[in-house]
């Protein structure tokens, strides 16, 4: 792709705007109503600090800010019991938790599968792939081969399984986009994906060219900024528009929508103008 501006491209999707919602709301013939965001909610990524500093301290202040949904890590504080008393405490539902590649070995999954059914999730995530593990299109495909194992697994546990991106997957390795090697190759009744805005504008990519591609596939996805220099903004504070990119919630299939900030400097402050954003978004 050439360069471009990257404010013309999250805010423009390369051309297609308005023009093709239209297009796709003819194609149904129906136009859904405007609504607001309702279940929205917190990605603890955002607080890691704060959670082990004291975990049950955040989340009341994640209540208090006016939260009621989270999206936990690996680490959720110092027990599984004790991050489920805060929940029900701040009247907080974990909808979801990321794991990395480890956590796929089968007896890690399993102890990931009953902490899902003590936190009372949805969804368990694969939430990362490090470097090294991402070097040869050979390593995604052996990874592929556990996430289809993971996701029977989760499956029979009454669990949904799913996969978080970020911007490597759409790096052509050896001739092949990874990303769709990952979803051509996986079950998509058996294994949602979580789509990031962040990465999904870092990358380059058109979120309305994966809802045409894969529809119905992400039933959540973090709302996170980018600025102009490709640093993380407070929801709101930079580029991208999210009302445009929801502008087909049904298609794309969310569901939960998570306020998220890689590296605030005051997370609290940053949830807060999170949620006043979220709360002023019409969606279709």
């Amino acid at each position: 792709m050439n360069p471009i501006n990257r404010r013309n491209f999250v805010k423009s999707g390369i051309g297609i705007g308005l023009a093709s919602v239209a297009g796709f709301e003819g194609i149904l013939g129906t136009v859904a109503a405007p609504r607001k965001i309702t279940n929205y909610g917190v990605n603890l990524y955002t607080v890691r600090h704060l959670i082990k500093e004291d975990m049950p301290r955040t989340m009341a202040q994640i209540a208090e800010v006016g939260y009621t949904e989270v999206e936990g890590l690996i680490y959720v504080g110092p027990t599984v019991k004790e991050f489920k008393k805060a929940l029900d405490q701040n009247g907080l539902n974990c909808v979801s938790r990321h794991m990395d590649p480890i956590q796929l070995e089968t007896e890690t999954l399993k102890q990931f599968i009953e902490d899902a059914h003590t936190i009372g999730q949805k969804y368990l995530i694969m939430g990362w792939i490090p470097p090294e593990g991402r070097e040869r299109l050979d390593q995604y495909k052996e990874l592929i081969e556990k996430l289809n194992v993971a996701s029977v697994m989760c499956k029979e546990a009454g669990i949904q399984f799913g996969y978080h991106h970020h911007d490597f997957e759409f790096v052509e390795l050896e001739g092949v986009v990874p990303f769709d090697l990952i979803l051509s190759q996986t079950d998509p009744e058996l294994m949602k994906i979580e789509m990031d805005f962040y990465w999904m504008a870092f990358a380059r990519q058109d979120p309305f060219d994966l809802f045409d591609r894969y529809p119905g596939r992400f039933p959540m996805c973090h709302l996170k900024d980018i600025d102009d220099n490709d640093w993380f903004a407070d929801v709101g504070k930079g580029n991208i528009d999210f009302e445009r990119h929801l502008s087909r919630v049904e298609h794309a299939g969310f569901e939960h929508f998570f306020v998220e900030h890689d590296e605030p400097t005051d997370p609290l402050a940053t949830l807060r103008y999170g949620l006043e954003s979220v709360k002023k978004m019409v969606i279709s």
